[in-house]
């Protein structure tokens, strides 16, 4: 009997020794399970963080050469300010993806630019490495895919196979400062025989040329990330209301300008018949009376290539430093002509409407009015192309 129970509560034993061995497999299971799903939903929170960044990081990036390019010129002592993207020769999609590669992502398709003048750049990525699908989560398609070795992605120990990525969209901002000159008192001559010359180039109240520190220059240029995309679609070149305002019609041009000095030219037209005044800033010209707003001579050029986002120097002394000389006889529509040779350099200027003809478009001097003559007459002295050319074709 002794016997017997013994062997009935042993049985009993064994039992529940079974019993909590099957829990403890149960539990183990469940928790490897539960950490296996946990893993898999932190990674994928961590993929979409790296996503997020990788985007800010392409957005922000899209918009550095622009950046870059408005910093040097204002160390140059040329406003900035309206300057279109186009100036920087730069691929805003090329620029995007080194910053995105740099947070372990990729960009999915071109950056998309808006505002008329390119300061607005969305971009999207996905994440460079992805989480790997369990066997029993791929759809037929996705095993066929598998079978084959299609739409396969890496995982970050380097492991192949269909899997999830992040993605994520940001979009970015340029903020240029408002910059202009301040003059030295009593320079030149009001009655057009010289330029007048600026003293420094303010930014935002910050005196940025001469002596300009790139350091803290650079960090009145920003870029930030926005909520939304400008309503103004970007196309490379400036068009419609804007800088300037809609453009009356340049007339016949030499076949192959470039639409950007079309807009150039299109802008010295509308200045035509506005009073001379000499140190005038050439943005509000009246034909009634010379006041602060109309054009000299050299403020004509500068403004005129603004109206097409491309900045150049305000006076003449620097415009004919500022881009390619161009032999007599090789002069084409948009190139600037020079005149009058002084102490420091040309004392006049004009653009170039027609240069079979030999026409430019000037603001002659005190008491007159911008006007058509002819350069070839009045013996120019040098002709400077203030651009790239490969950047306006």
């Amino acid at each position: 009997m002794i016997q017997r129970l013994r062997g009935v509560g042993a049985r009993r034993h064994d039992d529940k020794g079974g019993g909590t061995t099957i829990l403890l497999a149960g539990m183990s299971i469940a928790l490897a399970f539960g950490a296996a799903m946990f893993f898999k939903i932190t990674q994928l929170n961590d993929f979409r963080t790296r996503a997020q960044e990788g985007a800010d990081a392409a957005a922000l990036g899209a918009l550095a050469p622009l950046r870059d390019e408005a910093v040097n010129l204002a160390l140059q002592g040329i406003p900035p300010d309206m300057i279109g993207y186009w100036v920087t020769g730069a691929d805003a999609t090329a620029a995007a993806e080194k910053y995105a590669v740099k947070n372990d992502t990729e960009l999915v398709g071109k950056v998309r630019q808006t505002s008329m003048l390119g300061y607005v750049a969305k971009a999207t990525v996905q994440t460079k490495y992805c989480q790997l699908k369990d066997d029993r989560e791929l759809t037929p398609q996705e095993r066929d895919d598998l079978k084959a070795g299609r739409n396969l992605c890496t995982d970050t120990e380097g492991k192949k196979g269909i899997g999830r990525r992040a993605g994520a969209t940001a979009i970015a901002k340029f903020f240029p400062p408002t910059c202009s000159y301040e003059w030295m008192p009593g320079e030149g001559s009001p009655d057009g025989g010289g330029s007048p010359l600026p003293a420094r180039l303010l930014c935002n109240n910050v005196q940025v040329w001469p002596n300009g520190n790139r350091s803290k220059v650079s960090k009145l240029f920003k870029v930030r990330l926005v909520d939304k995309e400008d309503p103004q679609p970007y196309t490379g070149l400036p068009y419609g209301p804007g800088i300037g305002g809609p453009m009356p019609d340049p007339g016949p041009l030499p076949e192959g300008t470039p639409e950007m000095i079309k807009r150039v030219i299109a802008f010295a037209v509308a200045q035509l018949g506005t009073w001379y005044q000499w140190g005038g800033t050439c943005t509000n010209a009246s034909r009634v009376a010379p006041t602060p707003a109309n054009c000299d001579c050299s403020s004509l050029t500068q403004m005129a290539y603004r109206a097409a986002g491309i900045a150049i120097p305000r006076v003449t002394y620097d415009q004919v430093n500022y881009g390619r000389r161009i032999a007599p006889g090789q002069e084409k529509a948009g190139d600037l002509v020079f005149f009058r040779p002084g102490p420091r350099g040309p004392e006049h200027v004009g653009l170039v409407v027609d240069p079979e003809k030999g026409i430019m478009i000037h603001a002659p001097h005190t008491g007159a009015r911008v006007e058509y003559a002819n350069y070839k007459s009045r013996g120019p002295i040098a002709f400077v192309r203030p651009y790239n050319e490969s950047r306006t074709a």
